[in-house]
Order: C-alpha cells, then structure tokens, then sequence
C-alpha cells in the first residue's frame, strides 16, 4: 500500500519545519510539500494531487485561515481530506460547511509535545474521508456549553456585574457611556442565556442576576482549581 500524500500548511518555519521532519521519517506518510501560505498551497494543489492536507487555522493577519483555504484546496483537488490544526476549540466547524463537504474534515489540539502517532492516524483516516474531533477540543466546546458565562459576550458580563450591584438599565448606561436601549438589549440577550426557560411568572431580572452571581463564583473556583493543577 502507497503511503499517504501530505500538503502541510504552516505559517510558523520553526514549528513547520519540526513536524515536516517528523513526517518525513514516518513510512505510512508522503510529505510532497510543506509551505507557509495558502497562496502557495493552492499552486502545489494545481501541480501535484494530495490526499490529504493538514492545515494551521491561523496563517496570518489579512490572509485566509485554515478553513477557507480547505474550502479552496477542495475546489482544486476534490477528494482531498483536510485536518485543520488548531490552538482554539472548533468541533463544530463543519456545521458551517455546505453538507456534500462535510466528510473527511478533522481537527487538532495545535500542541507543543506532538503526538505523531495520533497525527498520523488521523491523517490517514481523514484521507479515507472520515471526521476526527480532537478528544481535548471536544471537552473544551462542552466546558464552554456548560457554563453560561462562556456563553455572555465581554460586554453582557459588564453590563450583567452592574446590574448586580442593582441598579436599573439607565444607570449602567451612564457608567458604561452608552445608549440606555444598548443597555436593554444585552440585558435581554443575557436573560435568554440566564434563564432559558423561564416558568411562568418568573422575575427574569431577579433569576438572571442570581445566576449570574452563583455561576461566576463556580466558574472562579473552577477557573482556579486549573490553574493550581
């Protein structure tokens, strides 16, 4: 069996240039180009075919990310697979994607001790058209659905600490120098994150608040306990 064609994209030479040795030792792997832009990648995909390409999501300001450039190397190359790599939690990137492109797309934990053996195993299996999650992103995306005040934008959990303190919408918007309505309708987004399913009656203020306070004290403890360990 021939062994599995590579396009690597990294925009980091250093990192580029230890796992393309990496790679390169490994039997069941073929890496036919390592490049550190999408613009050069998009020409070896003209030249050469790939089965697959692991991609960096970040490639630099102003220039396209791992996932358009996926998009554009599927355009070029059909059937190739795309691995994006990545420091930021993505599980649910595919969801963004047209449903006839969603096979064969995967995602690493960028990190610094690669796993080679992991790497390799997804590469190939994503050449085969599978979809790989990888375990460490899946559990931060859980983490960030679990708690509510991974879910309140900087703004909503400024706004969320003023009125903590119990002060109405015309007063936070006076603190905060912005427009009173603003104020109202982060409040209401808020609610909606706070409190997604309000019983009849309920005070959403009063409720909103009081989760607020009791989730950013767990999330302090927990945010903490992480730290230490």
């Amino acid at each position: 069996m021939r062994p599995t064609r590579v396009l690597y994209v990294e925009n980091d030479p250093a990192l580029r240039g230890i796992l393309s040795h990496a790679l390169n030792r490994h039997p069941e792997i073929q890496l036919l180009c390592s490049v550190g832009s999408g613009v050069e990648a998009l020409e070896a995909a003209r030249e050469q075919h790939f089965d697959v390409a692991l991609l960096d999501l970040a490639l630099g300001s102003g220039a396209m990310n791992g996932m358009e450039l996926g998009m554009s190397l599927r355009s070029v190359v059909e059937d190739i697979g795309i691995v994006i790599y990545s420091q930021h939690a993505v599980s649910d990137f595919t969801d963004s994607l047209p449903e006839k492109f969603r096979w064969g797309w995967s995602v690493l934990q960028k990190r610094s001790d690669v796993n080679i053996d992991l790497l390799i195993s997804v590469l190939k299996s994503t050449a085969q058209g599978h979809n790989t999650v990888d375990e460490e992103i899946l559990a931060a995306r859980e983490a960030t659905v679990s708690n509510p005040i991974q879910q309140l934008s900087p703004r909503q959990r400024e706004i969320m600490a003023i009125a903590a303190t119990g002060v109405d919408a015309t007063v936070i918007a006076e603190e905060l120098g912005i427009a009173a309505v603003t104020v109202r309708e982060h409040l209401s987004r808020a609610y909606q994150v706070l409190v997604p399913d309000p019983r009849p009656g309920t005070d959403l203020r009063t409720t909103a608040v009081l989760r607020y306070l009791r989730e950013t004290r767990r999330y302090a403890q927990t945010y903490s306990q992480s730290a230490e360990e």
